[in-house]
């Protein structure tokens, strides 16, 4: 799946699960819940790409990781290059959003 366009359909059946990435300080792996999948407003133009969607992970950790482009493993959709931007802090965890254009 690492090489074909992602699109909305490909996550919202994995929303409640984890989606896993290293941790840089030892072997321990740090998990992203999925927790909301969904399309955004858009124009629609000829020849575009795909419709744009926003995911939101969920981090249990306080520690707020710096925007960029992660690693996250899925034991269904394997490995997926996906740029995530922190979003939020709460009680629950730290939220990530990741927007698809």
């Amino acid at each position: 799946m690492a090489d074909e366009k992602l699109v909305l359909e490909d996550f919202a059946p994995h929303v409640g699960t984890d989606f896993t990435i290293p941790r840089a300080e030892s072997s321990d792996l740090v998990a992203f819940k999925l927790i909301d999948a969904k399309p955004l407003p858009h124009k629609p133009n000829f020849g575009d790409f795909r419709d744009p969607f926003q995911l939101v992970f969920r981090v249990a950790d306080q520690d707020v990781q710096p925007q960029g482009l992660y690693r996250l493993s899925h034991p269904m959709m394997g490995d997926q290059d996906i740029f995530l931007v922190p979003a939020g802090r709460s009680e629950a965890g730290v939220d990530y959003c990741a927007t698809f254009n």
